[in-house]
């Protein structure tokens, strides 16, 4: 038998062998990407769900001030009154996203109104969203349309006016921007091609970012997502293949019943695993070149080929330990139980908030919230409902807060609150937001209330700790107050030192 067969085999058999791992490891690390990709839609779909129902609600309250103004004046007529009209601008102010609100008479005549153009005759009889409301529907979310104002895409939102009977006498309705609900979520795309859209149940398109005037009154209806998904659970994650554009993505969707609404992102095929492509082929040349000079080490030297083999799973080890030491410090900058920034990426986020507001003439409000009554919780009840608390006042700072507010953890039963605002305004905007936390907390039944410390800082102040220990300083004034409330610390009352020390420099 020829001397070079059994190097020949040995060969064959170690490229079989790399093959085989090359193989599995790429595929682990589709399997991983699809996993991460499909979180990210998911949490994409989470809180733009959450945003939804809170700017639902925000019109909601305002519909029904609207409704309370015409019962008090009398009649729709009566609202043109200057006290009432402006008492109905207040109630479009104080709706997130509300671009104009109308009231309309039963015949669709627009009879008062606060807004955009309002000088204008507008009738919204032929309106689907306007005859469904007329028929006795309580609300009504419609469909992105053009406005007969000014052209612009918008959605509406709509509820009844009744007399004291019960009788329908007009509609309250709100027009919105399609961009308010989806556009800032659709940039939580890391780099990636998303789309975000908000249905109704009735497969019509409410928002969308992308292309939402490409798509205006196209109807999704036979659609994957309506004839497959939504009939078999009300929440899940697809691979769908859009009716509208054509395009493949990995989608996550929510069904909101009780506004027959679907909240749908998806992250394109080709731009989820455009980085595994890349780090694939990588991997696969570079196991290529390790393999060939293996091979030939091999040929030349049974010695050299054993040494190859144990650098090459050196090398494999030192990656697979980088990849967790990454994964666990990118875990540790996360509170693991509400999913909010914990101390140092907060202070990171917060600092970019501060250099964005010092560029656009704004300064920043630091809301320092503790927990009253949640030791008594953790030991009557358990850590577990102590949990279930801590998630519960994390998903109330959410709905409480704007968009671009900045939310952390601080740890134990302490949370903050970052906010920006025009100097005017920051107070009112602070307060009303803890008032709302407050409020919301205590509401919860479960025994805890919280006590919030206020601080704002100054225009030319960089240092951010100092304003948390402001506003934590703050709160404790609150809790001598009497707790469940809140205390505000300003500038003028203690000045920044290390300003100060700039200053005397």
């Amino acid at each position: 038998m020829p001397r070079h067969v059994s190097p020949l085999l040995a060969a064959v058999l170690a490229l079989a062998a790399v093959v085989m791992m090359t193989t599995h490891l790429v595929w682990q690390d589709r399997e991983r990407t699809s996993a991460r990709m499909e979180a990210l839609a998911a949490d994409m779909a989470k809180v733009v769900e959450a945003h939804v129902l809170h700017t639902t609600k925000g019109a909601d309250i305002a519909l029904r001030q609207a409704a309370a103004l015409v019962d008090e004046a009398g009649n729709l007529e009566a609202v043109q009154n200057p006290v009432y009209w402006r008492r109905l601008r207040d109630a479009l102010a104080n709706m997130d996203g509300g671009e104009t609100l109308w009231l309309f008479d039963t015949k669709g005549n627009g009879v008062a109104g606060t807004g955009r153009q309002m000088d204008r005759p507008l009738n919204i009889a032929d309106r689907p969203h306007f005859q469904a409301v007329l028929a006795g529907a309580d609300l009504v979310v419609s469909p992105a349309l053009r406005s007969r104002l000014d052209n612009r895409i918008v959605f509406t939102i709509s509820r009844p006016i009744r007399d004291w009977t019960g009788d329908i006498i007009g509609v309250a309705s709100a027009g919105m921007k399609t961009e308010w609900l989806v556009n800032f979520y659709a940039m939580m795309s890391f780099g990636l091609d998303t789309t975000v859209t908000v249905f109704r149940t009735d497969g019509e398109i409410v928002a969308r970012q992308p292309d939402l005037a490409a798509n205006l009154g196209r109807n999704n209806r036979n659609g994957q997502l309506f004839r497959e998904q939504l009939p078999q659970a009300p929440v899940g994650t697809y691979w769908s293949l859009s009716v509208l554009d054509g395009k493949e993505r990995l989608a996550a969707y929510r069904l909101i019943p009780d506004l027959n609404l679907v909240v749908y992102a998806g992250i394109e095929g080709e731009s989820a695993f455009a980085a595994w492509r890349v780090r694939s082929l990588w991997f696969v040349a570079e196991v290529a070149m390790t393999t060939t000079l293996v091979l030939l080490l091999l040929l030349a030297s049974d010695r050299m080929i054993r040494s190859g083999h144990r650098n090459q799973m050196r090398a494999l080890e030192a990656e697979s330990v980088a990849l967790q030491l990454g994964a666990e410090l990118h875990q540790a900058r996360r509170d693991p139980l509400t999913g909010l920034p914990a101390r140092g990426l907060f202070l990171e986020l917060a600092e970019g908030m501060r250099q964005s507001a010092g560029q656009r003439g704004l300064v920043l409000a630091f809301l320092y919230i503790d927990l009253d009554g949640f030791k008594a919780v953790n030991d009557r009840q358990g850590h577990d409902q102590g949990d279930k608390v801590l998630t519960m006042v994390a998903e109330i700072m959410r709905r409480t807060t704007r968009d671009g507010d900045l939310l952390g953890r601080l740890g134990g039963d302490e949370f903050v609150v970052c906010l920006s605002g025009h100097v005017p305004d920051i107070r009112t905007v602070a307060t009303s937001v803890a008032n709302r936390i407050i409020a919301e907390v205590r509401d919860l039944g479960m025994g805890v209330g919280c006590s919030i410390g206020i601080s704002l800082t100054a225009g030319s102040c960089n240092d951010l700790p100092c304003s948390l220990r402001q506003a934590d300083a703050a709160m404790y004034r609150a809790k001598q107050m009497g707790k469940g409330a809140w205390f505000i610390h300003e500038p003028a009352q203690e000045p920044c030192p290390p300003c100060d020390d700039r200053a005397i420099a």
